[in-house]
């Protein structure tokens, strides 16, 4: 069973989180252009954990940022998100430039974060693969090209058409701004010199095939004192979805580890 709610925020008036189970709560950010639908193939973590899915601002039915807004925006909107929940300390996963909100927001709010599996993450943007996919986004975005993104991380992380109608539908409800701007600032994040200050455990889960994304991993697991690095075999950087049950155990693993989990 799953729960529709609205919740709201100071920096944006309605926040649309989906809630499924109970348990240890387990907020999971998605990357840019996709929203909640992003996590789709996890929904059997439920069993274990309260999975709480939000759209970010300016995604699906959540209202976007006044832009120009900042990662910190973004924290605090989240932060906000899981009082306003009943939540003192939660577990966060963050995929792709989800994972960079993540340590923004563990930074911020280090007594709020019991824990972090961070998925093809980065602190930083620091070479040419990365720095052009970003600008390919930038671009794209600022012409409007919403649909043309939610088609493309469709095709990239599904196969059965029904499923990439649902996310493209999804998708495809991302305000045009607010994506474009959000890429801006993922792309220009930086955080490799305070990773030292997070103390929580941390999760690196990178696929075993994005080779551009390892160099990335093993900065992570340089500077952040409690880390834990796994690459996936099999898969690129689509792990949320191509490898779904192995993230799942992982995740089941890594949170059943952690002081006073119960799992």
């Amino acid at each position: 069973m799953s729960e529709n709610t609205i919740v709201p925020t100071a920096n944006s008036s309605r926040l649309a989180v989906q809630l499924y189970g109970s348990g240890q709560p387990l907020v999971c950010i998605h990357a840019p252009g996709i929203g909640m639908i992003n996590f789709s193939r996890l929904h059997g973590l439920a069993e274990h954990f309260q999975l709480i899915l939000p759209d970010l601002p300016g995604h699906g039915a959540s209202q976007p940022l006044f832009v120009p807004f900042t990662m910190a925006d973004l924290s605090e909107t989240l932060e906000e998100m899981i009082h306003a929940l009943g939540h003192k300390r939660v577990v966060v996963m963050g995929y792709s430039q989800g994972a960079s909100l993540a340590l923004d927001w563990c930074l911020r709010h280090p007594d709020s974060i019991a824990g972090l599996v961070l998925i093809s993450g980065f602190s930083e943007v620091n070479e040419l693969y990365l720095h052009s996919r970003f600008y390919l986004a930038e671009a794209i975005a600022k012409l409007g090209g919403v649909s043309l993104l939610a088609r493309s991380t469709a095709s990239s992380h599904l196969d059965k058409q029904a499923d990439k109608e649902q996310w493209i539908k999804h998708a495809s409800r991302t305000d045009a701004k607010t994506l474009h701007h959000l890429y801006r600032i993922g792309h220009h994040y930086r955080c490799t010199e305070r990773l030292h200050e997070i103390k929580q455990p941390v999760l690196l889960v990178y696929g075993q095939q994005d080779k551009h994304m390892h160099p990335y991993g093993e900065l992570l697991e340089k500077h952040l004192p409690k880390a834990k690095l796994v690459a996936v075999p099999g898969v690129k950087h689509q792990i949320v979805t191509r490898t779904a049950s192995s993230l799942s155990r992982l995740c089941r693993e890594f949170i059943g580890s952690l002081p006073g989990s119960s799992v």
